[in-house]
């Protein structure tokens, strides 16, 4: 496992990468609620857009969990508390959960929806296996289960967010060490 002093380019790049397509994906789930029922087409095309973008984001965090599980992130400072290094942990356990599992449930809502998915508007959206062959009732309450789920996992993450901003932000101001290990630098190279 390679370890640095800081974190590499491409986590660097990963991070920024997911996080910004997370803020998008948040911000555009909560807006999907006020489209204009009567604009049909507008509603496939943000919808189709958001799942894009969750399928993107799934795609860059288990390239992030593989990069990460080779790469071992720079040490705590030492003047980081137990509980700290703790928390900080469980968190990034979570993150990788929650950007791996939300888009997973997203595709489990499109593979019991009744509407075709394009990714980019394009490309059909294949199914997940285990869920195509749901079908009527049982296929709509399911679908509405993971919607859901969904929704709530979403709130969660925006409360995950924000913890971690917080933390980043406290540690900066004591140390000035945490922000300067994940914000790009043109001189580290991988």
């Amino acid at each position: 496992m390679v370890t640095t002093p800081s974190y590499t380019r491409t986590a660097r790049w990963l991070h920024w990468a997911i996080a910004v397509l997370i803020v998008c994906m948040l911000a555009g789930g909560l807006l999907m609620r006020f489209l204009p029922e009567d604009n049909f087409s507008l509603t496939v095309l943000v919808y189709n857009w958001h799942k894009t973008i969750g399928i993107l984001i799934l795609v860059l965090s288990v390239v992030r969990l593989v990069w990460r599980l080779i790469h071992k992130p720079p040490v705590h400072d030492a003047n980081i508390k137990g509980w700290e290094v703790l928390l900080s942990k469980a968190v990034h356990v979570f993150f990788y959960v929650f950007m791996i599992g939300m888009p997973l449930i997203g595709w489990a809502i499109i593979s019991t929806s009744r509407f075709p998915s394009k990714l980019f508007n394009v490309l059909p959206l294949a199914k997940l296996p285990g869920l195509r062959n749901y079908t009527g009732d049982a296929r709509d309450k399911l679908n509405d289960l993971l919607g859901d789920i969904h929704e709530v996992f979403a709130y969660m993450a925006i409360a995950l967010i924000i913890l971690h901003i917080v933390a980043a932000v406290k540690h900066h101001r004591e140390d000035g060490v945490f922000l300067r290990r994940m914000l790009p630098n043109k001189k580290k190279v991988d």
